[in-house]
């Protein structure tokens, strides 16, 4: 039977895509490789979303037909790049064998049978959401659960409605035995991923009806960590909070994109305008929670004074982690049209001032963890002279954007398995702890 590898690229929604892939291919007999230069066959799952990421996508298929060209391959792509390019991908991609979009993920393997012409194009917008087929490609115990595909917004910087549709919820029932067969498996950290968390299951239900969904994984024996990303402001309810602050295991964190504090930018963002009042009002209704976001500066239109509210914002301390972004313009999306457009160089000096505003309130609230004592997922375990240094997270640690927990002990520890700690400072983003007496 052929090898066949699968690259994907992005984001975590797109690893899970991949990953069903991966299980759908295994049950058809094919044999999986990591390794493109041993494969017959190279699937190519891609992410456009931002500049950043599309040059990815195109660097990766370049370099993949490149390999092509010094060995028998076949070469598909799939995903949000065939879907921003449609039927302008064949041309700018000749030596592709065939692509599908985001909706479509399947027929990958219909061109690959060749039950289909090199040509045939499949480029329904959407998402691989369900499958009973999941190959994990991240390692024990962590995993990504996706909720639901799509997004309803109109954001102007944002081209994710016109690559993955409207807003489409999986059902509470399907979700929960797919996080029941992943904790059986020996996942113990459930991560809740969509192009909008919080907005889930309004299409279904008629209501927001994230609280019920965590309610009910909550209660999924041997999830010790369950971890909200990629909530939108303004569908954050009371339901929601409430069953934060209720259920232990599902981590005081949220990963909140509130992209900007003025109301001047996120007007031309088309964003809400509340947000400010939002967090404060998620920071009051449960104290102890960890906030992330994401921000953008430099977007057109954005003004020294904007900035400079933002920084206020920022300091205000409600935030313990925030990406910061300079705007990426891509020409599909409204954004690209306004004008009193912000240089390069611009965005790039008002990023460092947010980035360096925000390492100032993390390293205020690193200092006040110190001395506590907190759960921790062991990920690595290296032998370094007498000591061995052991890196994880914590509940308020998301997987690469975080940081993670860092420890020098005497004592080897086994990666996948959760251990006590006792906080003793930072290293940068990294939360330097001591390993305590275990239970």
């Amino acid at each position: 039977m052929q090898k066949v590898a699968v690259i994907a690229l992005g984001c975590p929604k797109n690893t899970v895509e991949a990953e069903y892939l991966l299980g759908i291919l295994n049950d058809k007999g094919y044999i999986l490789t990591n390794n493109a230069r041993e494969a017959d066959i190279a699937v190519i799952h891609t992410c456009s979303f931002i500049q950043d990421a599309r040059t990815e996508s195109e660097n990766c298929i370049k370099k993949i037909l490149e390999l092509k060209s010094e060995k028998n391959l076949k070469v598909y792509v799939s995903g949000c790049l065939p879907q921003l390019l449609k039927e302008n991908f064949a041309d700018a991609f000749p030596g592709v064998d065939g692509f599908v979009g985001t909706g479509e993920l399947p027929e990958v393997l219909r061109l690959m049978s060749g039950k289909n012409k090199p040509s045939g194009l499949f480029l329904k917008p959407g998402g691989l959401n369900d499958s009973k087929f999941r190959i994990l490609s991240s390692p024990l115990p962590t995993a990504y659960l996706k909720i639901a595909e799509g997004c309803n917004h109109s954001c102007s910087f944002c081209i994710i409605p016109s690559l993955r549709g409207k807003y489409t919820s999986r059902t509470i029932a399907s979700l929960a035995d797919e996080a029941e067969t992943l904790s059986v498996s020996g996942v113990k950290e459930l991560i809740i991923i969509a192009q909008d968390t919080t907005s889930y299951g309004k299409d279904l239900y008629n209501r927001f009806s994230l609280d019920k969904l965590l309610a009910k994984l909550a209660k999924i024996k041997g999830l010790k960590f369950i971890r909200l990303m990629y909530a939108y402001p303004s569908s954050v309810t009371d339901g929601l909070l409430d069953v934060i602050k209720e259920y232990g295991n599902i981590c005081k964190y949220m990963d909140i994109p509130v992209q900007h504090a003025s109301k001047n930018v996120l007007a031309r963002m088309k964003r809400p305008l509340n947000t400010v009042k939002i967090i404060e009002k998620i920071s009051s209704r449960v104290p102890d929670i960890v906030l992330r976001t994401s921000l953008i500066t430099g977007f057109p239109g954005e003004t020294d004074a904007d900035i400079k509210e933002l920084e206020r914002f920022i300091k205000s301390g409600y935030f313990q982690y925030a990406g910061v972004f300079e705007y990426s313009g891509q020409k599909e999306a409204s954004s690209f049209k306004l004008k009193n457009r912000i240089s390069p160089q611009k965005a790039k000096e008002r990023k460092i001032l947010i980035e360096n505003a925000q390492y100032g309130v993390f390293k205020t609230k690193a200092a006040a963890l110190k001395n506590k004592k907190i759960e921790f997922t062991a990920e690595n375990c290296k032998k370094a002279g007498a000591l061995h240094i052991v890196s994880g997270r914590t509940f308020f640690q998301a997987p690469e954007i975080d940081g993670n927990i860092v420890i020098r002990s005497k004592k080897p520890v086994s990666p996948g398995k959760f251990y006590f700690a006792e906080i003793t400072g930072n290293e940068g983003y990294d939360i330097t702890a001591k390993l305590c007496r275990q239970r």
